[in-house]
């Protein structure tokens, strides 16, 4: 005959599981680089905030330049949407850094700000000595190419 104990036990273990289970479920993603659902009103892209810009010399011959972008996501609705490269003209290089929002002053969006790295590749055409002029958005960052 089984005891109290044994079924005070047996159903604590199966609560556990159970829990445990549930919790697995809600866990879409452990490392948050799963892609945000797709929201359910109409988005529009407009463009990010640019919080820091930095040039980063790769140890290459010819000598490679990669932009480090550190854009701002200004509400909870804010979604990172691309980074990227629209143009040179002479020693300038226009680059565009867009979020998605919604498209409806109607929808609540929490008013968290948060940010979003991103690395662009600009390649190694430059000419060693030359001045160029990285343009995002509204910011501006200038290097010297080796």
């Amino acid at each position: 005959m089984r005891t109290k104990r044994f079924w005070i036990s047996t159903l604590a273990f199966a609560a556990f599981l159970g829990l445990s289970a549930m919790a697995a479920s809600c866990d879409d993603d452990a490392d948050g680089d799963a892609p945000p659902a797709k929201p359910t009103y109409a988005t529009k892209s407009e463009e990010a905030p640019i919080d820091d810009l930095d040039i980063l010399t790769l140890e290459s011959f010819p000598p490679q330049y990669n932009l480090r972008i550190v854009s701002g996501l200004p509400s909870g609705c804010a979604v990172f949407d691309k980074a990227e490269e629209t143009g040179r003209s002479g020693n300038t290089i226009a680059v565009r850094v867009t979020n998605t929002m919604p498209d409806d002053a109607e929808v609540a969006c929490t008013a968290i700000y948060g940010t979003k790295e991103t690395t662009l590749a600009l390649g190694s055409d430059f000419t060693s000595g030359e001045t160029y002029t990285v343009n995002v958005n509204d910011k501006s960052v200038h290097f010297t190419a080796q």
